[in-house]
């Protein structure tokens, strides 16, 4: 596995995170990361092609909504895996 992710084997798709997805959890809050990663598990994994696409230079970048959080993520429909790039409040974390 490359340097940098984490991997969890769900059945459906594969979830990988950046490294630095733990730093978004840890400012985010154990009680509210709890449900956002409830939230990709239960509606993001059985269909990664249900957030939305973001535009211009980040097209091929989705963005997921998990109450006020955004999931910043990519995937790719040949390998089955789901990588998420960064969980942050919806004010800021398309800053980044």
């Amino acid at each position: 596995m490359k340097r940098g992710f984490w991997r969890i084997w769900t059945g459906m798709y594969s979830l990988k995170f950046k490294q630095s997805v733990t730093r978004d959890l840890k400012k985010i809050g154990r009680e509210e990361g709890e449900k956002i990663l409830k939230a990709i598990r239960e509606k993001l994994l059985p269909d990664p092609s249900s957030g939305k696409r973001l535009k211009g230079n980040l097209a091929s970048i989705w963005s997921f909504r998990a109450g006020n959080y955004r999931v910043l993520y990519t995937y790719n429909d040949s390998e089955l895996v789901v990588l998420v790039l960064r969980i942050g409040h919806r004010r800021d974390v398309y800053d980044r």
